[in-house]
């Protein structure tokens, strides 16, 4: 029998699982956004595992938004940005939050330019929500105004270089493939995202095939839902809670291991994986074309090439391909408040998890981390400390009800 455990935790993984509830609405007509015909780099900074680009819109409006593999179309999450333009919307659309169960609205918009230097602007079909239901600032610590996606870059052979920090995008009529160190691989593209299929171990030495969507809009190893197949059963030491957040609000579900992932030739082993219930009545699985989702910090292991329109990747291992899978060892999670993002709340506290056991609480705010001010941090800060390895000491200064309190442990395996 499965045991799943009551206590709660909030991983700083978001996930961004975006679905219409109709057919493709937008179309894109193709432009050219390279630097005549050459290949163009686009720089990003990655946060808590994403994939950020520097864009704009109508010219001279800066934006932050998360380069998602796994999202059909571009979207902004509040339509401010698209008001004081005074741009008319075409038609108003049903769309799924990030659980596939909640159904939010957006707003359809045509021609707008949107471009991510050094490329030349593109003039889109975006969405753009009615209301923005987005809690990814407090989760990341930085402000994020939406997701650039597939209608934006998959007319181009995408080069992904995580070691490097740049996205590039080439020409396929002068491609050419990359060296004899890479290798070849097929996926499947469905509405402009590509998949891929690969083998779960659960335990013992079965294997169990299952199909994944590529998303770089998921700051995760791997994630499965859990319903999609008979042997995706939840481990008993699953932790259950909030996986983390995107469209719609929080993300709940279950964190623990799987034994192992056979992808692309490679075997991972012990890999902190994500567990998602989907509702039956919210979605068919039918347009769910997957059992679960391969996100950034299995991605970032290789550089990558996506070809969306011969179907095929071409990979490479990079240094940090054999290192182990991280996630926060203290049983808390922290999210950051305010207009700068420079206030820390703690969020959610697992039962009997270190954090717990040393007498932090939901609701308390972090004025020191490890004898640093609050003044000095950022959230990246404080979650790369927690995900550092079992035995590392942490010390937490928390306001509560305007008394102040130092709490003291050290991070240990929760799973």
């Amino acid at each position: 029998m499965i045991r799943r455990l009551k206590s709660h935790i909030s991983v700083l993984w978001i996930t961004f699982l975006f679905a219409f509830s109709s057919g493709s609405p937008l179309s894109t007509q193709v432009q050219d956004i390279t630097q005549d015909g050459e290949s163009v780099r686009i720089p990003f900074q990655t946060h808590q595992d994403f994939i950020i680009i520097r864009a704009t819109i109508f010219g001279n409006l800066e934006l932050n938004l998360i380069f998602d593999t796994g999202a059909q179309h571009t979207i902004l999450f509040n339509r401010i940005y698209t008001d004081i333009f005074g741009v008319e919307y075409d038609r108003r659309i049903p769309v799924y939050g990030a659980d596939l169960s909640r159904e939010l609205h957006a707003l359809i918009a045509h021609n707008i330019p949107v471009k991510a230097a050094p490329s030349k602007s593109k003039n889109m079909s975006i969405l753009v929500l009615e209301e923005d239901h987005s809690v990814l600032d407090q989760l990341l610590g930085k402000t994020v105004h939406g997701l650039l996606g597939a209608s934006f870059f998959a007319d181009y052979i995408v080069e992904i270089n995580y070691r490097r920090n740049y996205i590039e995008l080439h020409h396929r009529s002068s491609f050419k493939e990359p060296g004899s160190n890479y290798h070849s691989f097929p996926i499947e593209v469905i509405n402009n995202k590509p998949y891929v299929k690969g083998n779960v171990r659960l335990n013992g030495n079965d294997k169990t095939p299952l199909r994944f969507l590529l998303d770089t809009g998921a700051g995760l190893p791997l994630l499965l839902h859990s319903n999609t197949h008979p042997d995706l059963e939840i481990p008993e030491n699953a932790i259950s809670g909030q996986l983390g957040a995107g469209l719609g609000g929080y993300l709940k579900g279950y964190l623990s291991r799987v034994p192992g992932l056979e992808l692309w030739d490679h075997q991972f082993g012990d890999i902190v994986t994500n567990f998602q219930d989907i509702d039956t009545m919210a979605i068919d699985f039918r347009d769910l074309n997957r059992e679960g989702i391969i996100g950034n910090q299995l991605l970032n292991r290789f550089h990558l090439y996506i070809n969306y329109t011969d179907e095929v990747i071409h990979l490479r291992p990079e240094r940090n391909f054999d290192e182990p899978f991280r996630y926060n060892k203290s049983g808390m999670s922290v999210i950051a408040a305010g207009p700068e993002l420079n206030r820390f709340y703690i969020a959610n506290v697992a039962d009997k998890s270190p954090a717990w056991e040393a007498g932090l609480r939901r609701g308390d705010r972090i004025v020191a981390f490890q004898r640093w001010p609050s003044s000095f941090m950022s959230l990246r800060f404080i979650t790369n400390r927690l995900e550092r390895q079992e035995g590392k000491r942490i010390r937490v200064r928390v306001e509560r009800e305007e008394d102040r309190q130092t709490h003291t442990f050290r991070l240990r395996e929760l799973f």
